[in-house]
């Protein structure tokens, strides 16, 4: 049955949910199955038959399990600060870490939407040469940030960088990645390369192209790579100018409050909140992820009490945050 170039080989799957990942396509199954997997002379993996006997199967790239995924859109997220629409501002700019930085720095925390603004515009606090670049810096950093602490996602980042301004980078790749689909699409290559792997451009390129087929020219779909190669590279998961390589994320516990924060407003409750994507972004699995959160626990960021799949959570010093998200719920 099998010839020199084709590779052939069934898998049973017990009933819990398993994921079945023999190279670039990915089988998920849920009850008991079997898949028979066939490798191609161009060296794809294919799914070539699935017997489901049980809850039924669904055939998916292995895309969709790789990359950490993202809660499906609803309007009291939208209000919350994240973003499910298309377009964002890794288009033409990076992250911009740096510009961020030197406008929490200018602002003080409680100031208002209007105060952002002024420093931008009127004080030039990131230091652009003309009225257009100061517009267009503000323009992009609120679609990344919001810069508007009446937001939530905005506040809950200022909330925890005045804890610890050391782990910016980390809070801001969060909220951005919430808030930038396009920045979002990239994000695959990056999260399946081991540590010290190149991780290409256009690999990058192809990722967004996957999401968002036939929407982008390609000077646009290689300026938005290149872009979020900056990005990744600012938040501590690539390292390198040039030639990009995986480096894997040693999260503070403030970057690991935020995550767990942002899982349990996304509807990751109980043992799943610590397999939510935020976490993944954090190169944490459910383990470490339970680990660290105990470790925020006694730095008193949050209350976590978990035995075994029983985990009661909650964000006493978060707790305005909290409230808006439940005002705009009810």
């Amino acid at each position: 049955m099998e010839a020199k170039d084709t590779w052939v080989r069934a898998v049973e799957m017990p009933i819990l949910t398993r994921h079945y990942n023999p190279g670039s396509a990915t089988a998920v199954f849920r009850g008991r199955a079997q898949a028979v997997a066939t490798r191609t002379t161009s060296s794809q993996y294919v799914i070539w038959e699935c017997l489901v006997f049980f809850c039924g199967y669904k055939i998916v790239p292995a895309s969709n399990l790789s990359s950490p995924s993202f809660p499906a859109a609803s309007p009291a997220l939208e209000t919350f600060g994240l973003k499910f629409s298309s377009g964002g501002a890794h288009i033409s700019r990076t992250m911009m870490l740096a510009e961020l930085e030197a406008v929490l720095t200018a602002v003080p925390v409680g100031s208002g939407a209007l105060d952002y603004r002024e420093a931008i515009l009127d004080r030039n606090v990131l230091g652009k040469n003309t009225d257009s670049t100061r517009k267009e810096s503000l323009r992009r950093l609120r679609e990344l940030y919001a810069l508007d602490e009446a937001r939530p996602v905005f506040g809950l980042l200022r909330k925890l960088h005045a804890i610890d301004p050391d782990s910016l980078p980390l809070l801001a790749l969060q909220v951005a990645w919430a808030r930038d689909p396009l920045f979002r699409a990239t994000t695959q290559p990056v999260m399946d390369a081991a540590e010290g792997e190149r991780v290409e451009t256009a690999r990058l390129a192809q990722a967004f192209e996957a999401t968002f087929p036939n929407q982008y020219s390609d000077l646009s779909r290689n300026q938005t790579a290149r872009h979020a190669a900056s990005s990744w590279t600012q938040s501590g998961h690539l390292t390198g100018r040039a030639n990009k390589t995986r480096q894997r994320i040693k999260p503070t516990a403030v970057a690991v409050a935020m995550a767990l924060f942002l899982g349990d407003i996304a509807g990751y409750h109980g043992a799943a909140v610590f397999s939510n994507p935020w976490c993944a972004l954090l190169d944490l699995n459910a383990d470490r992820a339970r680990a660290l959160g105990q470790e925020a626990h006694r730095a008193g960021l949050l209350n976590l009490r978990a035995v075994g799949e029983v985990v009661e959570m909650s964000f006493p010093h978060l707790a305005a945050h909290i409230a808006k998200f439940h005002n705009q719920t009810s």
